[in-house]
């Protein structure tokens, strides 16, 4: 049970041994997250109790070098557990024409809000579908370059290590599916250990006038395993075998900008997938998102998408998507409330939802921010669903619920 904090210890103490040797050099930051949520509906019970410690330490070593670690200590009242999840530990290295990073590493791509086609580099830990997106990520080991050459930019990604998104277990009340006779999902089948079978990903982007621009490629992976099923001679049923990965190219494109008081953004993804005639695999698919945001001489500020998932056959929709968005829609819109309040403008109210078009579900999180002291956050919150059954959000119908968290940030 030490050994989980101690990482966080560990920055610690260093930072403490080389405050004095250089103040500009070293700095420790992070915040201390109580959070609560509970659910509004039978049974009511507590679904969260969470104390969450993120830390950060962050060095220049010299004038083109520097580090940076991030790590998280959980301890989870309900269930008496501590997790430590290090999610980042990496080195920069910069020069006059590329930056190089290498360790664990989260990397962001995409302009779109919450739902991202091309942001397929990490995947998430959806055992809490609520929780920040920037948290939700798994960091991995990558070898980052970026190349600088006339008004472009190249993004040049080695990606040495390999891991799965991670999903609800199948008995709890979030399950995102349910498998027959299954409490839990074996291990899936991982790519091996040769430098073949690592992935590669290239980004080159530009900006012009009021817009950025960007195209990307990737080479990998799915990051969602396909379930391959046997018949069972015995029960004379289908049975889970196996979950299998399968490779996966990504031609990815997406611009953001200003037009007046307009916010506009698109992305796109185009996944081709290695079919070779396999009924457990997809035909190539394309996501994307169109989006806007505007701002009201008032203050309130509204953000509008359209998402959608356009498949090659009818049959193909009913095959999960293994890389894009990570959550199981076809087709969506997503709209975000945002009022900031107090003579600092310290308190903010928001209202979230995504809406399931196809399926018919609703995901509905209205959330009251208030600073009562410097660096310190009170939030409180609920968060509604509704659905058919077809819909991610209707198997969650019963999942109503109110949140309480108190941040602390150094």
């Amino acid at each position: 049970m030490r050994r989980l904090f101690l990482f966080s210890l560990m920055q610690i103490i260093l930072f403490v041994f080389l405050r004095d040797t250089d103040a500009q050099t070293y700095q420790l930051r992070g915040s201390l997250r109580e959070w609560v949520k509970v659910f509004t509906q039978s049974p009511a019970e507590l679904d969260i109790v969470e104390t969450r410690l993120k830390l950060e330490l962050l060095s220049t070593i010299s004038d083109n070098t520097s580090f940076k670690v991030k790590s998280y200590t959980i301890y989870e009242a309900i269930s008496r557990q501590r997790k430590w999840n290090l999610q980042e530990a990496f080195i920069d290295y910069y020069t006059d024409f590329v930056d190089v990073r290498f360790g664990r590493q989260v990397i962001a791509w995409g302009k779109a809000d919450e739902l991202n086609p091309t942001d397929i580099l990490n995947p998430q830990d959806l055992t809490n579908l609520s929780e920040l997106k920037s948290i939700r990520k798994i960091g991995l080991v990558d070898l980052k370059t970026d190349w600088r050459f006339l008004d472009f930019n190249l993004e040049a990604i080695w990606k040495i290590e390999y891991e799965d998104m991670k999903f609800p277990p199948l008995d709890s009340r979030w399950a995102f599916f349910t498998v027959p006779g299954l409490e839990e999902l074996p291990e899936p089948e991982y790519p091996q250990n040769r430098i073949k079978d690592t992935e590669w990903a290239f980004k080159v982007s530009r900006t012009i006038s009021l817009f950025d621009l960007s195209i990307s490629y990737f080479d990998g992976w799915d990051n969602i395993a396909t379930p391959v099923l046997t018949f069972n001679p015995v029960s004379q049923q289908m049975q889970l075998d196996k979950l299998k990965n399968f490779r996966t190219k990504m031609v990815g494109a997406d611009f953001a900008g200003s037009v007046s008081s307009f916010g506009l953004w698109t992305e796109a993804a185009y996944f081709i997938t290695e079919k070779n005639d396999d009924p457990l695999v997809k035909n190539p698919y394309l996501q994307y998102v169109i989006g806007a945001d505007y701002t009201f001489e008032n203050g309130i500020k509204i953000n509008l998408q359209y998402f959608q998932e356009v498949n090659k056959e009818k049959s193909d929709e009913e095959i999960i998507s293994k890389l894009g968005i990570g959550i199981p829609l076809q087709q969506a819109a997503t709209f975000r409330l945002e009022k900031s309040f107090g003579e600092i403008e310290e308190h903010s109210v928001e209202v979230f939802g995504i809406y399931d078009i196809k399926d018919n579900g609703l995901m509905f999180q209205p959330q009251l921010t208030l600073s009562p002291a410097d660096a310190f956050e009170v939030e409180f919150g609920v968060i509604l669903y509704y659905g058919e059954e077809e819909s991610i959000f209707g198997r969650f119908e019963k999942n109503d619920q109110v949140y309480l968290t108190g941040t602390y940030s150094f």
